[in-house]
């Protein structure tokens, strides 16, 4: 594994924000532990080569990043064991998360379901706050409708396939998750043969919001991405959407939701008439839930 990075101003950060929106490039983050820290860009590839065409390719449209970034090179146990470190089981209600290393470990009380997975380089641990925030309104969804398993539940920018997984192990007959990234793609089948679900029992498929959506309608749609994204393909979202069923939003900084509330209730209202719009807080993030009932 090869690591490249570099810091980088607040300006910078902001723009490369919004670059990685668009081109949504999983192998780079920006990092920041506390707010008196610098910023750093920080990006992991399998092969070198590849991570200096990803890097010279920004470097033509930010010509502010340095010419000669820091570089570092490990092998696999180091990485998987760094990225272990910071996973730990959770739980809401009835459904725990688990790691697959955790597996023989963790005990599951009777009756409960789990839900085994590695997110490999896929975002979706279950560890942020982002991903709890829907995975409780995925449970609340199920608690509120006796014939749950009826209702057709889309994954939007499904990660690790860790919300449509819990989906098909709660017992929801008919779900459907997709990501543009062909890497978490890759990693929801292979954590959807990690807890024993039939191919059947979710489809994962590569696609975008511009072309997941198409042609499909749902009772409960979680999207947990981020909010220009979200924004920019609200229409798309809302018109998924069936009658009296749920819009879940998630990825939005708790200061960014009046921005994201202001995009969608104009779309949901006039297709809906009037509605309730929630929203909670967990941290620094916060979600927007639509019920179109």
């Amino acid at each position: 594994m090869h690591e490249v990075s570099c810091i980088i101003s607040n300006e910078l950060a902001e723009s490369l924000e919004d670059y990685f929106c668009e081109y949504v490039r999983s192998s780079w983050c920006l990092l920041r532990i506390r707010d008196e820290d610098p910023i750093t860009l920080q990006g992991f590839f399998q092969e070198r080569v590849e991570a200096e065409r990803e890097y010279a390719e920004m470097r033509e449209q930010f010509t502010e990043l340095p010419a000669a970034p820091n570089w570092r090179e490990f092998d696999d146990k180091e990485w998987q064991d760094a990225y272990k470190a910071f996973i730990d089981p959770w739980s809401y209600g009835d459904l725990h998360w688990v790691p697959v290393w955790r597996r023989d470990d963790y005990v599951v009380p009777a009756g409960e379901t789990a839900v085994y997975l590695d997110a490999g380089m896929a975002f979706g641990t279950g560890a942020h706050e982002t991903t709890r925030l829907m995975a409780k309104r995925l449970l609340d969804f199920r608690n509120a409708y006796t014939g749950f398993a009826t209702k057709r539940v889309i994954d939007a920018g499904c990660g690790s396939g860790i919300l449509a997984m819990s989906a098909a192990k709660l017992g929801f007959n008919e779900v459907y998750a997709f990501d543009r990234d062909p890497e978490a793609v890759r990693v929801s089948i292979e954590n959807r043969a990690f807890n024993d679900l039939p191919d059947a029992s979710v489809a994962f498929v590569e696609a975008g919001l511009e072309d997941g959506l198409i042609n499909r309608k749902a009772d409960l749609i979680l999207a947990n991405i981020q909010a220009d994204v979200l924004k920019i393909h609200a229409e798309s979202l809302v018109a998924a959407t069936a009658p009296g069923g749920v819009l879940a939003l998630s990825g939005i900084l708790a200061e960014e939701v009046d921005s994201v509330r202001a995009v969608f209730a104009p779309l949901v209202e006039a297709k809906f008439g009037e509605v309730k719009i929630d929203s909670r807080v967990d941290g620094e993030w916060c979600d927007l839930t639509v019920f179109a009932s």
